[in-house]
């Protein structure tokens, strides 16, 4: 009997003396372990209708069943008509995009929530949810180069490399794609802005870490034009479809 009472004196000191715990008996019942977590990361790769990109997430749980979290992403943006082409008549096996005067990469900044619909009932459950994210979007633009094939009568067939120019650059005097680090110190930037809508399936079975794929639709928008291919509008607006695996990690400070 005294076991017991000293038993009975010792729980309630445990409960105050350790978060876990506590935090265990006041959701007793809503989850399996009981453990809010309220900081959270997560790193992402995603695939889209124009290209592909990268994601980073930081912020924190502002409930149970909802986070808010800065992003940064940085991906590349194709035009829907590029089609490489290879000179069969040159050494450059790389090919080239003909038309293709200027790439494209954005770099947005940005904040959202993700809001839990229907959490996991038990381990090896399917969390889904939805996110919805927005902010400023950087374009970076960088002008096309290429290899031309010049004929001269003293030397021959040489090659000279050249930015894109569609008035005098046809299939028949291309050899192919300059290296990528030409035109690097002539990239301009666009500013713009983006908006970003997705929904999430958590499929983790521990409660720290998060295993997730996400897929929904996305736009930017850039406050100018951008020329990305000759013969064709210049673009403003880029609007893609993506899917991405995302993962992370939830702890809190003192773990």
């Amino acid at each position: 009997m005294k076991f017991l009472r000293y038993l009975m004196l010792l729980l309630p000191g445990l409960s105050v003396g350790h978060p876990a715990i506590a935090q265990t008996l006041q959701i007793e019942g809503v989850e399996e372990t009981g453990i809010v977590y309220r900081n959270i990361h997560s790193y992402s790769a995603f695939i889209h209708t124009q290209g592909f990109g990268m994601n980073y997430r930081r912020g924190k749980m502002r409930t149970g069943f909802r986070s808010a979290s800065y992003e940064v992403s940085l991906l590349n943006m194709r035009h829907p008509k590029e089609i490489r082409s290879v000179n069969p008549f040159s050494d450059n096996s790389g090919g080239y995009v003909y038309g293709k005067m200027n790439s494209l990469v954005a770099l947005r900044f940005g904040y959202g929530i993700q809001q839990v619909i229907h959490p996991k009932g038990d381990k090896g459950g399917v969390e889904t949810g939805f996110s919805l994210f927005g902010g400023a979007s950087l374009g970076l633009v960088k002008p096309v180069y290429l290899t031309i094939f010049y004929f001269d009568d003293q030397f021959g067939i040489r090659e000279k490399t050249e930015r894109y120019d569609p008035d005098s650059h046809y299939p028949d005097n291309i050899s192919g794609r300059a290296p990528f680090t030409k035109g690097l110190n002539e990239i301009s930037l666009s500013p713009g802005a983006y908006g970003a809508f997705a929904f999430s399936f958590e499929f983790g079975k521990a409660q720290k870490n998060l295993r997730m794929i996400e897929t929904g639709v996305a736009a930017d928008i850039f406050a100018r034009s951008i020329p990305m291919m000759a013969f064709n509008p210049n673009r403003q607006l880029f609007v893609t479809l993506f899917i991405s695996i995302r993962y992370g990690k939830l702890w809190n400070r003192n773990d």
